[in-house]
């Protein structure tokens, strides 16, 4: 383990030259085949991630946030609906919403994973309500098995903002196809990451499959015959080709993630910190991608501050709830009190700070940060 080097937050791009020349490979033959936009390319990593997660269909699409706009037009999200989403996730979860004319229920969280709390979103159900759409945040599912038993009482469907949690199983059920229909992003930081932009729709339901595939390119059935409006949110053949490549480093990456993840939970209990850099719970028969290692500590931005100045990087993943964003927020949270009506989540946007978890870590590096940490938060008192 090296004492000096800097422990930096993320790692895209190629791991060493050896695998730059695989990409360049790839792209070549993307252009020989012409698969730029869709194509060949885009079709066989398709096809990879069905066997891979076990789904009838799999849509590649342009972005994460392209791919949840699709995606709940595909289910009927229009105009004046609402949708319940939780009040702490990436802003686009809430975004699209907004974009299609329809309007974001937002709901606090499970105080353990961070997650929706189901409890709290069969509360807010109107008769206006859509759709809900629970996040997968930090590369565990939220608890689909509440949720699901919520949607089918109300007949709601669920879209499942499953951006952080490829591969991710609950219950035997790929994350993104265990409500009606889900969305994946590939951002250069996720797991399993594209050279750019680019995200996946999947679904076991073939009217929602038609409905996806059209929607995805203006609606058209075919023949430039537009049954509906949709968009322009094709997958480029070049993000299909490399991501073909990533799915194949996929588990080996996964498996130092989690390694990575168990050293940090061990070196926290070692340093008797788990009180005051609390981990996040569990979601039960859920597994795990740790997309982000996330811990909850007072003085989070200080913390954060001290910890680069020892040659440790770190994130917040949020520092704002999605109320608070101006743009979201309507007449229902302008004049509310957020810290009463979301106390969970606007607890977490203070809280909330995430450690290098990345496949480029080498071993000791965990306990490196957790040792920095027990120096900055005292080692006394702990759980």
């Amino acid at each position: 383990m090296s004492t000096t080097e800097r422990i930096r937050m993320v790692a895209v791009g190629p791991d060493d030259s050896a695998e730059k020349a695989q990409w360049l490979e790839a792209l070549g033959n993307a252009i020989d085949s012409n698969s730029f936009c869709l194509g060949a390319e885009v079709d066989r990593f398709e096809s990879a991630c069905k066997e891979r997660l076990g789904v009838a269909h799999a849509f590649g699409v342009s972005s994460g946030t392209d791919g949840l706009k699709v995606a709940l037009s595909a289910v009927g999200v229009t105009s004046g609906d609402e949708v319940i989403v939780p009040a702490y996730s990436f802003f686009s979860t809430a975004s699209v919403i907004v974009q299609l004319g329809a309007v974001p229920i937002f709901c606090d969280l499970d105080p353990d994973t961070l997650c929706i709390d189901p409890a709290a979103a069969e509360q807010l159900i109107s008769s206006r309500t859509r759709a809900i759409l629970p996040v997968h945040l930090y590369g565990q599912t939220a608890d689909m098995d509440a949720l699901l038993k919520i949607a089918q009482k109300q007949q709601i469907p669920i879209v499942e903002d499953a951006a952080q949690a490829f591969g991710v199983f609950q219950g035997g059920r790929p994350a993104g196809a265990i409500g009606d229909v889900g969305v994946f992003s590939f951002y250069p930081t996720k797991n399993l990451a594209a050279a750019g932009d680019a995200g996946m729709i999947v679904c076991q339901d073939d009217e929602i499959a038609n409905k996806v595939r059209q929607l995805r390119v203006h609606g058209d059935a075919g023949g430039y015959n537009h049954q509906m409006l949709g968009w322009n949110a094709r997958m480029d053949g070049f993000q299909g080709a490399i991501l073909s490549l990533q799915l194949q480093r996929l588990d080996e990456r996964q498996a130092i993630r989690q390694r990575n993840a168990k050293e940090y939970l061990h070196a926290l209990k070692e340093h008797h910190l788990t009180s005051r850099v609390v981990p996040l719970g569990r979601t039960s028969g859920s597994d795990h991608c740790w997309h982000q290692f996330i811990v909850q500590v007072d003085n989070r931005d200080q913390i954060r501050d001290q910890l680069a100045e020892r040659g440790i990087d770190s994130g917040i993943y949020y520092p704002s709830t999605l109320p608070q964003q101006s743009c979201l927020s309507t007449d229902r949270y302008l004049s509310a009190d957020l810290s009463e009506l979301f106390p969970v989540a606007q607890r977490a946007a203070r809280k909330v700070l995430a450690l290098p978890v990345h496949h480029r870590l080498l071993e000791g590096d965990p306990t490196r940060v957790i040792q920095a940490l027990a120096d900055l938060v005292g080692d006394r008192g702990g759980n």
